[in-house]
């Protein structure tokens, strides 16, 4: 069964904490109780299991209001609130946490939820649970979970009364203040879910007596706003079928950045191949121009094919030598060992190795296929390479 842990906190170390084990599919109570104080809580968590738990704490520490926005909120102008609240606040700013809720759109106006409470009581209230080993996945102020469909409503709990007068409009009152409070307040009619106190005049209606956790309880449905944000959020738990495949995950993971070196030390290999048949190419190429720089191999092949019209055995050549070197370029993983033409049989005549026995195929089928006849000579493996020559002919 899924069941919920939630905890209410007093604003001081030494006030009553409550707590209670709640199911909430089913709305069961299976457990609760009450602590006199911090002090407990390692007792509570060896007896309740170190689980996550929902915190409550008091809404007089909590200070809910709304803020009209100049705009549709957006994360640049959610960073301006403290600039936007600092003048209504007594206390420093700096000092001060603030999270948001939803923002609403009223009458053309936009207008943020803000929760603020001191920035070092809500580190104090996390030190309380996370020291006795307890995890906060959530914290909210207590008296926002009372029913909205009944306000104002109010519940007694701890020597406070808990009120909860819109949707986001929620304190805690001391007993000792309430009569007060409701004399100046000017309620109308309240609804109270505890017994009310016969000696306070104020018009209400007695709903269904409640354990105050449980109504409590009940309002966390209703609500996804969590007071922990930012650097306060709660870390998300991992999921226990990651932890189960998590070496087999880590392994595959390996596996593939062991593959990836591999293929990038073949693209570096073959960077480098290509690098050397460039070479060869520049060589040749001086040899036959040797007061030209070469800036542009491809092209300046071409320009040679068009402007030697007056000497054919040279432009064969050139026609040979570019052709070939516009296919090897698509084949990077061979390698030119030699090349040589021979004027009187119009034939280029060169020695090569691949890395396999497809890579020649592939060579002779792409000349081919250009139009040049093809001469294929014995191929031989040595080591890891195979080697062979290969005569071409053909577009005088």
């Amino acid at each position: 069964m899924n069941e919920q842990i939630i905890i209410r906190l007093g604003s001081q170390p030494e006030q009553v904490i409550s707590w209670l084990v709640w199911a909430p599919l089913t709305q069961d109570i299976i457990a609760s109780g009450e602590i006199a104080g911090i002090s407990d809580l390692n007792a509570l968590a060896e007896r309740l299991g170190k689980r996550p738990v929902i915190a409550l704490v008091p809404a007089a520490d909590v200070l809910l209001k709304k803020v009209a926005l100049p705009a549709k909120p957006t994360k640049q102008l959610l960073q301006a609130l403290p600039f936007m609240l600092e003048e209504d606040q007594a206390e420093d700013i700096d000092k001060l946490y603030i999270a948001t809720g939803k923002a609403e759109l009223i009458n053309g106006q936009y207008w943020q939820q803000v929760a603020l409470c001191q920035r070092q009581r809500l580190e104090q209230w996390l030190g309380w649970l996370e020291q006795a080993g307890f995890t906060v996945s959530r914290m909210l102020p207590d008296a926002i979970l009372l029913p909205a469909e009944a306000v104002p409503c109010c519940i007694a709990l701890q020597q406070q009364w808990l009120l909860r007068q819109d949707d986001w409009q929620a304190t805690a009152i001391e007993s000792s203040w309430w009569p007060d409070y409701l004399a100046l307040a000017g309620l109308p009619n309240l609804i109270t879910y505890s017994p009310w106190p016969e000696h306070i005049t104020q018009v209400h209606d007695t709903a269904s007596p409640e354990l105050p956790l449980a109504l409590l309880a009940r309002g966390l449905t209703s609500t996804s706003f969590n007071l922990l944000q930012g650097v306060y959020a709660p870390k998300r738990p991992q999921n226990r079928y990651w932890l189960q495949w998590r070496f087999t995950a880590s392994l595959m993971v390996l596996c593939l950045a062991i593959y990836m070196l591999q293929l990038t030390g073949q693209v570096l290999q073959q960077k480098k191949q290509i690098s050397n048949l460039e070479q060869q190419l520049r060589q040749e190429y001086s040899q036959l121009f040797p007061n030209e720089r070469i800036t542009n191999l491809s092209r300046q092949l071409q320009q040679k094919l068009q402007t030697l019209g007056g000497d054919p055995e040279q432009q064969h050549f050139l026609s040979l030598l570019a052709a070939l070197q516009l296919r090897l370029a698509a084949l990077p993983d061979i390698r030119l060992d030699s090349l040589r033409y021979d004027a009187n049989r119009q034939e280029l005549r060169f020695g090569a190795s691949a890395a396999g026995f497809p890579s020649f195929e592939q060579l002779k089928l792409q000349l081919e296929q250009a139009g040049y006849t093809v001469e294929q000579g014995a191929l031989s493996n040595d080591g890891n390479r195979i080697q062979g020559s290969v005569v071409m002919r053909g577009k005088l």
